[in-house]
């Protein structure tokens, strides 16, 4: 099991909200909403970010397989879902808005 799968199976038990990031490396999304991210995970919930081709088992999981997405989750339960260019604009409105 790796470390991405342990972090989401601890992060299902708790009562805490977890956003999950997919990104790939050659995305260039990732440069520039990682200090956002970061930023965002101090104010309001655990961060677990996955690699989508690293991670590939973890990213097919949640059927992920365009960057940059957000799926935010509560007792390993989806709340909320963004993918593509449309979840860039819109997270990155919401990190700075909190």
């Amino acid at each position: 099991m790796d470390d991405v799968t342990k972090q989401l199976e601890a992060a299902a038990q708790t009562s805490h909200l977890v956003l999950i990031f997919f990104y790939a490396d050659w995305a260039p999304h990732y440069n520039w909403l990682e200090p956002a991210i970061n930023e965002y995970e101090k104010r309001v919930v655990e961060l677990i970010e996955v690699n989508i081709e690293t991670d590939k088992a973890v990213a097919d999981s949640y059927n992920i397989g365009t960057v940059p997405a957000f799926v935010l989750l509560h007792r390993g339960k989806e709340l909320w879902r963004q993918i593509g260019e449309s979840a860039t604009a819109l997270s990155v409105s919401i990190f700075t808005s909190i």
